[in-house]
């Protein structure tokens, strides 16, 4: 669930328009000799065979690599969208949403649970998927027909599909409308989605993670906290100051009102959502507090564990849960 100033959308929409489906793997249709295909026909997964024994940044680099040279050692990377429209969506593109991509990758992938889970038949889910940045970044860790996204956005999802072949691109309802399978997933990753939903939609997908995850399967996800809300508080006396300031920071300001208002309420353990965003159960930040999401798992008896709560390794509060 991609993060989406109000014309990104119509971007996503006008970019099909003039550009049509992308065929990425050109070379099939013309004819020519071409050794991929039947890699892909006796590999579970052939980045894994051709790039498995690179380190994390050196993943990263063959990835910002792909960005002007999608074929790399006859195999053709997944490609990615303008960065025009990149920056409408996150706030970076190319080179530098890699490099975000990448630390939310070394982060997860640095865990035990990343072990235990990126094995051989094991389902992977990039959930609030957008274009697909953070999913090309496990692309060599799970077999090919067991790497899955979501991403209720139709246009955007459509533009996913044409972009990675590699992926299972899947849309559906912003509430829970059960079109992921269930007891499926043994790793769900889904960065900046929860940082969004409102308090009604935080709830019911963590029930649904708990009908999609295997036993013994994890999710990852990320949230806004203290951190943002503090940076916020900078933002506004900036503004006040009369300089210009990020035009994310702006609509969240001008959706919170006085915002030390919603920072007294988070810090008090309240869940914190400043709404009138793109959809009703979308806006444009949600504060999820650690003490908050232990009472809701308590509370509705959902079949999850918080295993842990990070508020310091990446840009956003990260919550990891076990599927019980």
């Amino acid at each position: 669930m991609a993060r989406f100033r109000p014309q990104a959308l119509r971007a996503v929409s006008e970019f099909r328009e003039v550009k049509g489906p992308m065929s990425v793997i050109p070379s099939l249709a013309s004819g020519s000799q071409w050794t991929l295909p039947f890699a892909l026909d006796v590999s579970t997964n052939v980045f894994r065979d051709k790039f498995g024994q690179l380190d994390t940044d050196g993943w990263r680099d063959l990835l910002i690599a792909s960005v002007t040279s999608p074929i790399i050692n006859e195999v053709e990377f997944p490609h990615f969208p303008p960065p025009e429209l990149q920056e409408q969506i996150h706030g970076s593109s190319g080179e530098s949403a890699l490099w975000d991509a990448a630390e939310i990758y070394r982060f997860v992938s640095s865990k035990p649970l990343f072990r235990q889970t990126a094995v051989p038949n094991a389902n992977f889910l990039d959930f609030g998927a957008g274009w697909g940045r953070i999913s090309r970044l496990f692309l060599r860790d799970f077999d090919l027909s067991r790497q899955f996204a979501f991403e209720p956005q139709r246009t955007t999802c459509f533009l996913a599909r044409s972009l990675n072949p590699y992926a299972c691109f899947m849309t559906g309802g912003e509430i829970p409308d059960q079109t992921l399978p269930p007891n499926h997933f043994e790793l769900v990753v889904g960065w900046s989605v929860f940082s969004h939903l409102s308090e009604y939609s935080t709830i019911v997908w963590l029930e649904e993670m708990g009908r999609i995850m295997r036993r013994d399967g994890y999710c990852v996800f990320s949230t806004y906290g203290e951190r943002f809300l503090d940076l916020l508080l900078k933002e506004e006396a900036e503004q006040q100051r009369g300089k210009q300031i990020h035009w994310y920071h702006r609509q969240c300001l001008e959706a919170a009102g006085d915002i030390n208002e919603p920072r007294r309420r988070y810090l008090n353990g309240e869940f914190v959502w400043f709404g009138d965003g793109p959809t009703d159960h979308y806006g444009y930040a949600a504060f999820l507090h650690q003490n908050l999401l232990e009472h809701i798992l308590r509370q509705h008896g959902f079949p999850l564990e918080l295993v842990e709560f990070d508020c310091e390794s990446l840009g956003q509060d990260v919550f990891i849960l076990r599927r019980t």
